[in-house]
């Protein structure tokens, strides 16, 4: 099984990585919008537009989403995963490990939710303009973490999958 996900993984990576040159500062922003800091602020700011229009399910919503980027943190520490050996890597500011992405899982989360939301509540064509939009966002930004080397293509899959629950959860016990 092992040697079937690095293939797996090496395969993908490669393909990604042989993408053009121009491609590299389209990655490195979306990798930025998906930085835990980022999607963190993102999730407050819902917290508290929520909060400003009353709606508690939609303010829990992102409370628990911003506990479910802890435990996917959390999660990391239990599984120790190394990322890959690459240049980014070494670069990187911290040390963490590498399944699953929480890139991956946080902009799954954070981004879905509102992409959720502004399709519940907006009115045509702004609803599914917005949606779908978010949701190319979110690929691109798990695609610029392979891109960029500082994961593994099946951290980003396990990152996108783990998201996808939670944000399902949410919307099933939460926002129903």
């Amino acid at each position: 099984m092992g040697s079937l996900i690095n293939r797996f993984d090496g395969d993908i990576t490669r393909h990604i990585q042989s993408w053009p040159a121009w491609v590299h500062p389209i990655m490195g922003v979306a990798s930025f919008i998906g930085e835990p800091l980022m999607v963190v602020s993102v999730a407050v700011s819902g917290f508290l537009v929520a909060k400003g229009r009353d709606n508690e399910p939609a303010a829990l919503a992102f409370i628990v989403g911003l506990l479910a980027f802890i435990g996917n943190t959390i999660l990391k520490q239990f599984l120790h995963r190394t990322r890959p050996d690459t240049l980014y890597v070494t670069a990187m500011r911290f040390k963490s490990y590498s399944f699953p992405s929480g890139h991956a899982f946080g902009s799954v989360v954070v981004f879905g939710l509102i992409a959720y939301l502004a399709a519940r509540y907006w009115s045509p064509p702004w609803n599914w303009l917005t949606a779908v939009s978010i949701a190319l966002l979110i690929i691109l930004i798990g695609l610029s973490r392979v891109y960029l080397g500082a994961h593994f293509p099946s951290d980003v899959l396990g990152g996108w999958f783990l998201g996808s629950v939670v944000l399902f959860l949410i919307i099933k016990f939460i926002l129903v």
